[in-house]
């Protein structure tokens, strides 16, 4: 008796869940065939750069490297601690991260671009703001003339940290 209850709940819900599965399959697959212009932007731009999923654009994983003539400058240990950190989070650590950065260039590769530019302290002075402002909510505030044409991320110079 127990068997055969189980055995007409089993059918009725194979029935059920064939009859839900009907009703979805029309309204799910008919717009499967359409691909909007920014997806097949983002497809084209992926194969024309060989890039996977996980890469942010403009990352440069590359080693920060000390700028000067004198060798005290060239082989501080506090810029080559510092530089071999950022390296090894480019390269290891963020690819594991999903690429959710608002900006175009992405956080990791814009403070090395003021660490080179503006020295140490007003470079991670400057990238502590970069990272304080790299959120959604920060994109509301983000002028559309900003916002780089290709990538639909907020384009961003080093310069504007200049003084006037």
């Amino acid at each position: 008796m127990k068997f055969l209850m189980m055995q007409r709940l089993l059918i009725k819900s194979f029935i059920f869940s064939g009859l839900i599965m009907f009703c979805i399959s029309p309204s799910t697959f008919a717009d499967g065939d359409h691909i909007s212009d920014r997806d097949l932007q983002l497809l084209r731009h992926h194969a024309d750069h060989g890039e996977g999923g996980h890469e942010h654009p403009s990352s440069g994983t590359g080693f920060l490297r000390p700028q000067g003539d004198n060798a005290l400058s060239r082989f501080n240990p506090v810029t080559l601690s510092l530089g071999g950190l950022m390296f090894v989070y480019q390269r290891w650590i963020s690819p594991q991260l999903p690429s959710e950065c608002l900006y175009h260039t992405s956080c990791s590769a814009f403070s090395k671009n003021l660490i080179v530019e503006y020295g140490l302290i007003k470079g991670i002075i400057a990238t502590s703001d970069r990272l304080m402002r790299c959120n959604r909510v920060a994109a509301l505030d983000v002028h559309p003339m900003h916002i780089h044409p290709l990538s639909g991320r907020v384009d961003e110079d080093t310069g504007i940290y200049r003084r006037p």
